[in-house]
This record gives C-alpha cells, structure tokens and sequence, in this order.
C-alpha cells in the first residue's frame, strides 16, 4: 500500500474502520460477568451470614474461592484471546488483570491493615474496571453498572463493617450479575438473527 497519497480523510477513514473492526472482533458474550457475579455475590453474602451468626474468625473463608475464579478466567479468555486477538482485547484484559491483582493482594495481603476500608476499597476498583470495559466495548450497560460499583465503594465507606458484606452481595447482583443476563440476553439476540 503506497501511504504517499492518503489523504487526512482517508488516513481517518483507514483508523475508524481498524478500530470498529477490532470491536467487533471482540465480542463480550456477557458469560463473565455473570460468572464474577454470582461468584462475588455468594462470597461477600456467606461472608455476612459467617459475620451475623457469630463466626468472626472464619468470615472471609469464602473469598478463597475468587483465585480460583481467577484461574477459570484466566482459562476462558485464553481460549478466547486465540481467536479474537486485537488492541481493544487486549486493553480490556489488561485492565481487568491489574485491578484483579490489586484486589487479590488488597484482600489477602493487607485485609488486616484496611479493615473497615477493605470492602469500599475493592467495590472501587471493581467499578473502575467496568466502567473502563463499559468505555472501551461503547457497552452502556457495564458504563452504568460500572459508575454504580464506583458510587456503591464510596457510599460504602458510611456503612457499618458488619454490613459491608451484604451491600457488596447485593452490589454484585445489581452491578455485576444483571448486566452480565443483559449482555447474555443482548449477545444471543444478535447471533439469532
């Protein structure tokens, strides 16, 4: 290809149609999210029930589940990634992998030292890393979801430590797990048609 005599227009036009093609490309089938949805949701809830019936010392027992959640994912989108490598992937992998680590050691390595901040803290990142999917996918469902985590991690801050782990169950359903079902939902109508 001679680049010698692109115009501006084209030169624009050639980028626009690389980075639709790469979105395109990557398809969020919403599986995920409802994976990390149910998934968050039963250890932040069996985390309350642990907490309210007394169990204090054992209360994050749960949450030992979620590295190997994070080995399922690891698994899903490397099958994924294999066929439907591209930038826009790639950023949304990175993305997600960093902020995962960041939690993983946040929860294990310094859940002592945060305490009362450990919940918010986490709900706080969790919605930053939605709300960047949500922004790179053009996805309005996971923009929203991820800016109610967000507002979720900071109303948080005011709640009483014991019922932390309620509000995030019940953060998780509403901002994880339900629009997971509607991209499912949105990811199946269009393959239908």
């Amino acid at each position: 290809m001679n680049t010698d005599n692109l115009t501006p227009e084209r030169s624009l036009e050639i980028i626009t149609q690389a980075i639709q093609e790469a979105k395109s490309q990557f398809e969020e089938d919403g599986l995920i999210y409802v994976f990390w949805g149910f998934l968050t949701a039963s250890a932040a809830f069996s985390q309350f029930f642990l907490l309210r019936d007394g169990y204090h010392a054992i209360n994050f027992y749960p949450y030992f589940l979620m590295p190997l959640g994070g080995l399922f994912t690891w698994w899903y989108y490397s099958k994924k990634q294999s066929s439907q490598s591209n930038k826009v992937s790639k950023m949304i992998s990175i993305s997600w992998i960093v902020i995962s680590l960041n939690v993983l050691i946040l929860g294990f390595g310094f859940a002592n030292i945060l305490r009362l901040h450990l919940i918010p803290i986490i709900l706080i990142l969790i919605g930053i890393a939605t709300t960047i999917a949500g922004g790179i996918l053009n996805s309005r469902i996971l923009l929203i979801a991820g800016i109610l985590l967000n507002l979720t991690g900071f109303g948080s801050f005011f709640v009483d430590w014991q019922y932390q782990p309620l509000l995030m169950g019940i953060a998780a359903v509403v901002g994880i797990l339900i629009p997971g079902l509607m991209l499912m939902s949105n990811h199946r109508k269009q393959h239908t048609k």
